[in-house]
């Protein structure tokens, strides 16, 4: 059962609650329609897996983010692309780049493939479509279901499609390019209990997915047979994906919402949590893109006791400058930093009395990009 509770009351929330096993069903599957709400927290502390097991109890309420994902499900027929997808029922903008495309049936919700920019970022619209296609949900799902799955995808195109210059370090000058994924998942419902996220309680099966990736790059030149170019290119393209990886993320399901309650992915080792998406509950009217935001900063908890959290959003590559600065305007923090996109750091705000500042970041020239106020309290 799902309860939504201001969060003074979820802090002290003590009583005793009954924990129920429940199922996943087919009625938890999204639709063309619907409106899901997240929010990610990318520097996540207080959170950590338990072992394997039933009758749990999972508080994550130290989870924060500044800001609400609004992810939009439209008929698959108005999303760009659409006509190499017609089986898709939804589809799903992952950024302005990037669209995803999913069939629903009974028992699966599967994710077709995506229209834009190509896996390895290289800068080529692509149509990459997966064989079979990746799920993304199942149906029913109950604790102690163990689910393997493969897909794989193979993205020709040539080389003319690149941007000026990409190729320039390769030792040879290839017509066409191929990227090629195999993707080895394991699926297992290890746990399940009560989690506690910002906003609300609710009965959870808790899902790891295992997932092994192996990307390769091929070059071909003229008639000649496929070249496998993978090392060469990871070195000299700087194309940190390539090659074997390994991913663990634990999803959190629940019978009353149709997004994971939390999606937990875990560092290179499984030592900690390197990332925390969850349910965003009490909605507000400021619901935010991400992508389609100006480049800018966001610092929370805004206000701040003992540390902030800046969040750098959609910056172009370059050096940029942080400051702090009293009412007075005269600097009391500044720190520099390079950055190509999104950057989140966390700053220690101890030394500084409490009172309101103004947080602001430039550019390398000076350009004031943006700036914010910023409150500091003390206990």
């Amino acid at each position: 059962m799902k309860h939504i509770l201001p969060l003074w009351a979820l802090l002290f929330f003590a009583a005793p609650r009954a924990q129920a096993q429940i199922t996943i069903t087919n009625e938890n599957f999204p639709s063309a329609g619907d409106t899901l709400f997240t929010a990610v927290d990318n520097l996540p502390s207080g959170v950590s897996i338990s072992p394997p097991g039933g009758q749990q109890s999972w508080n994550f309420t130290t989870l924060q983010s500044p800001f609400t994902r609004r992810t939009v499900l439209r008929p698959a027929a108005q999303g760009p692309g659409s006509s190499a997808f017609p089986n898709a029922h939804f589809v799903s903008a992952l950024n302005d780049n990037l669209h995803a495309y999913y069939r629903k049936t009974n028992s699966r919700v599967e994710l077709l493939g995506l229209f834009g920019i190509d896996p390895l970022g290289l800068g080529v619209e692509t149509v990459t479509r997966f064989s079979p296609p990746a799920i993304s949900q199942r149906a029913p799902l109950a604790y102690g279901d163990v689910n393997e799955s493969e897909t794989n995808l193979s993205v020709p195109f040539s080389t003319d499609a690149l941007p000026g210059g990409v190729l320039d370090n390769l030792p040879i000058t290839p017509d066409s390019l191929r990227i090629r994924i195999n993707i080895q998942r394991t699926d297992e419902v290890d746990a399940w209990g009560t989690l506690t996220i910002p906003g609300g309680v609710y009965d959870v099966l808790r899902e790891k997915r295992t997932e092994l990736r192996e990307t390769r790059l091929d070059a071909r030149i003229g008639f000649l047979p496929w070249q496998d170019i993978t090392d060469i290119a990871a070195q000299l393209l700087n194309l940190p994906d390539l090659g074997n990886s390994t991913e663990v993320s634990y999803y959190f399901w629940s019978d009353e919402a149709l997004e994971p309650i939390a999606v937990l992915v875990m560092n290179q080792n499984e030592s900690a949590v390197a990332q925390a998406e969850y349910k965003a509950n009490n909605i507000t009217t400021n619901v935010q893109s991400v992508e389609a935001m100006k480049p800018g900063v966001y610092a929370y908890p805004n206000p701040a006791i003992v540390s902030v959290r800046f969040e750098f959003n959609n910056l172009p590559a370059g050096r940029y400058k942080l400051k702090i600065l009293n009412i007075l305007g005269i600097e009391a923090w500044s720190r520099q930093y390079y950055i190509n996109g999104n950057l989140i750091e966390k700053v220690d705000i101890s030394s500084l009395r409490k009172g309101t500042y103004l947080y602001s970041l430039t550019d390398e020239r000076g350009k004031t990009i943006t700036t914010r106020r910023l409150v500091v309290i003390r206990p």
